[in-house]
């Protein structure tokens, strides 16, 4: 009896033990790498908001022009109605089909005040393919709710402002509802560029996609979704430069 009692006794011991014995640790999983993150090449599908109104591209295709046919086409890289930017200092982008050594010079306009907002330039424009200018470079800064003009031109006779080549368009910034602030609470990268296109603002999702391209300037899957981007708003040959 007393024998089987402490066998009972050690079983009861061994046991009480290997019950409080702590775990093997699970295995960590490591942190994914930017490359790996889910969402990084999601499409990017543009929303226009409810209340656009379209109205037809101001842009002048120098070929059109008989004075000079060797001139670079512009096109400004917004879409065909007034676009939206939640950004007092956003980025402006721009398509230039060739090289030139031609001035080139950006305005801002703000309707009522006969002085530009902007007016910078630089002597030539000797790279074709998509250019910015970043306002936080400059004294600049969008008032809510008003609606800028914008023209990027190049001005191949100062004395003589008809022959310049020219592309315009309009810009308003808003303020992002409460949706979008809580979705860019848990963005970054590109999910950060899907969330901006599908609440219709615009140049957010443009310059958000560019910084990833200039992050990784050799990941062409990016450079597809930016692609991808420009083509919903119909800018075919930027979209194209893009697919090289």
């Amino acid at each position: 009896m007393k024998s089987f009692l402490g066998t009972l006794t050690i079983a009861l011991l061994a046991a009480s033990a290997q019950a409080q014995s702590p775990a093997p640790p699970a295995k960590s999983t490591p942190s994914p790498t930017p490359a790996q993150r889910p969402g990084k090449h999601i499409p990017l599908t543009y929303k226009a908001p409810d209340n656009a109104v379209t109205a037809p591209r101001k842009d002048v295709d120098a070929g059109s022009r008989g004075w000079n046919s060797t001139m670079p086409s512009l096109y400004v890289l917004a879409p065909n109605h007034t676009g939206l930017t939640t950004r007092g200092q956003p980025s402006l982008f721009w398509y230039q089909s060739g090289p030139s050594s031609t001035r080139i010079e950006v305005t801002i306009i703000e309707p009522g005040k006969a002085k530009p907002v902007l007016r910078v330039g630089a002597d030539k424009a000797d790279q074709p393919g998509i250019h910015r200018l970043v306002l936080s470079r400059y004294n600049v800064i969008l008032t809510p709710g008003v609606v800028y003009k914008w023209t990027v031109a190049l001005v191949p006779d100062p004395a003589n402002r008809s022959q310049d080549v020219i592309a315009s368009d309009t810009i308003r910034r808003v303020e992002p509802d409460t949706r979008l602030t809580a979705a860019m609470a848990g963005a970054d990268g590109l999910d950060k560029a899907a969330h901006y296109a599908g609440k219709g603002i615009w140049y957010d999702a443009l310059e958000t996609v560019t910084n990833e391209i200039d992050a990784a300037p050799k990941d062409k899957e990016i450079r597809r979704l930016r692609a991808s981007l420009l083509e919903q708003a119909g800018l075919k040959l930027a979209a194209a430069s893009d697919r090289k």
